[in-house]
């Protein structure tokens, strides 16, 4: 046990160098936002590849090998079988029907749900067990529903996202259960399902919809009455539930796509402004939001009450440096909703400070990747509804780290492709699905033009 201890030790220096170098390589697709160049496209994937396997065999090894039951550590090792041949296959699908353009975009969204399934493995296996169910499940939605359903991604069936959006908003009205005081959650035979996560795909779709072709719109004033009207009506219901971070993400989200259908600076200020009044509101009429806000203030005041949670994260990331503690070798079980809210903190505290940069610089891989596809975009529909998925990935990023680095004040939300959680897993994976789908169709539309 002693050399398994040191190999974890020596393990953190591996884990950090090879991350950086996935990273470095990563933005060298990065064009035309960064631009240099270390390889042919083929290369460098395949060497993008075997850093995630690296660090998924090398993280299950030492999950695993830290387990006493047998049982569980048979169920580790099937577990991690089963995400690597997810990662291996998807992959190689992807090569096979020729979408090489979006295998950057996959690499990086795989490296964070693989270390992300690490770390759930090391919190809870059972919570890991369903994060593997999450991700396959995630993975197939992603590359089958697109293809399926692109005849229903259309302008003229903005009605239908308006109706799921609103069944999405009503449904825990009528089979909600309370989960920490929201009632934001459904169970549909042992199964929750969290709505407000399919609602914001159903939200951008909706507004991509009413917002397409805005200069040739007649009445503008009208339109955006009528997209107002929708937004409040839906925060107006996630407020009810007492649901405050999404209503923020919600908002946020279409902020940014009135921006880029209207160009109006005017008007995103007047937004800012509105949401300043409703964020004091919010303030004023929940007691939760004055602890939340009190405990960004000064979580020393209350170390072993309101500040627990915030105190015990920032300790997790500043207590083992650059190179964190080692995997197993940390506490972050005593951070409150570690699996959740707080892996992030999790993750840096046994990963190292390092690694939690390269995670942030991963996100912002995405976001980028998704805004190099609506550039591209000849389709104006298509542009905003990626544009609108590249702010749901941004807004939620900054929301949820930013809390936990105390930032800001900590609103609950999910990590996309790290916290543990189906719906969250599922949904992100589906958006990824269409910003492959778009890139695809949009190629396929350059070489018609070519011929």
């Amino acid at each position: 046990m002693a050399y398994f201890n040191l190999m974890i030790l020596l393990s953190r220096y591996i884990f950090a160098g090879f991350g950086c170098l996935f990273i470095i390589v990563a933005f060298s697709f990065m064009k035309p936002f960064i631009s240099y160049s270390l390889g042919r496209t083929d290369e460098k994937n395949k060497f993008l590849y075997l850093c995630i396997v690296f660090f998924h065999l090398g993280g299950v090894s030492i999950v695993a090998g830290k387990q006493t039951d047998l049982t569980v550590r048979m169920s580790i090792i099937i577990n991690g079988l089963i995400i690597f041949s997810l990662i291996t296959l998807t992959l190689w699908l992807l090569k096979l029907w020729k979408r090489h353009q979006e295998i950057i975009l996959w690499n990086m969204i795989f490296f964070l749900m693989d270390i992300g399934y690490i770390m759930l493995e090391r919190l809870d296996h059972a919570l890991a067990s369903k994060q593997v169910i999450a991700c396959v499940v995630g993975v197939g939605v992603a590359l089958i529903f697109p293809s399926i359903f692109a005849i229903l991604i259309r302008p003229r069936n903005k009605y239908l996202y308006l109706c799921i959006l609103l069944v999405m908003m009503l449904l825990p009205f009528i089979f909600g259960s309370k989960v920490l005081g929201a009632t934001n959650w459904i169970e549909i035979n042992g199964m929750s399902i969290q709505p407000s996560e399919i609602g914001k795909v159903a939200l951008v779709l909706f507004l991509a919809a009413l917002f397409n072709n805005f200069d040739a719109i007649k009445n503008k004033k009208r339109t955006i009455i009528s997209a107002v009207t929708v937004l409040m009506t839906v925060l107006g219901c996630l407020v009810l539930q007492r649901d405050l971070g999404a209503s923020l993400l919600y908002y946020l989200t279409f902020l940014i796509m009135l921006l880029m259908a209207a160009k109006s600076f005017i008007l995103l200020g007047v937004g800012i402004i509105m949401g300043g009044v409703g964020a004091t509101t919010g303030y004023l009429l929940f007691s939760h939001v004055r602890v939340r806000v009190q405990a960004f203030i000064d979580p020393w005041q209350d170390i072993t009450g309101t500040g627990y949670q915030v105190v015990q994260g920032l300790f997790a990331i500043g207590t083992w440096g650059w190179f964190g503690s080692g995997l197993t070798r940390g506490i972050p079980n005593k951070i409150p909703f570690s699996a959740n809210d707080y892996i992030f903190a999790a993750l840096c505290e046994e990963f190292g400070n390092l690694i939690g940069i390269i995670i942030l610089l991963c996100y912002l891989g995405i976001i980028l990747q998704c805004i190099n596809v609506a550039l591209r975009q000849k389709n104006e529909f298509y542009m905003l509804i990626t544009i609108g998925i590249a702010t749901l990935f941004a807004v939620q990023t900054f929301i949820i780290v930013g809390g936990v680095l105390k930032l800001i004040p900590l609103t609950g939300i999910t990590s996309p492709f790290l916290s543990a959680g189906g719906s969250s897993m599922v949904v992100s994976m589906g958006m990824i699905g269409l910003i492959t789908y778009f890139s695809y169709d949009n190629k396929a539309q350059e070489v018609k033009e070519e011929d």
